[in-house]
């Protein structure tokens, strides 16, 4: 955590920052996502999806196998996706 002064003093950079260099300041607010990141949430969003369609399939089959695979998948995309994969902006 920082101290007052630390704070302080950091805002005062930026605001100079943002009076000097207005484009400097606005990249760095605004970093475009790392694709490869980008690329890796799809796919966990896309296996928590085929998740939930084995899940419901095995729901209608009253298949206790495939109701297990359903719900690992999804548990796991999900976890990878908002624990693994969500890293400071």
């Amino acid at each position: 955590m920082l101290s007052r002064y630390e704070r302080r003093r950091l805002h005062e950079i930026e605001r100079w920052f943002e009076e000097n260099d207005p484009r400097f300041a606005a990249s760095v607010k605004h970093t475009p996502p790392d694709p490869l990141t980008v690329r890796r949430r799809r796919l966990a969003i896309a296996v928590a999806l085929l998740g939930a369609l084995v899940f419901t399939t095995g729901l209608l089959s009253a298949n206790p196998g495939l109701i297990f695979v359903g719900i690992s998948l999804g548990v796991g995309a999900l976890a990878v996706r908002y624990l693994l994969l969500d890293t400071p902006s």
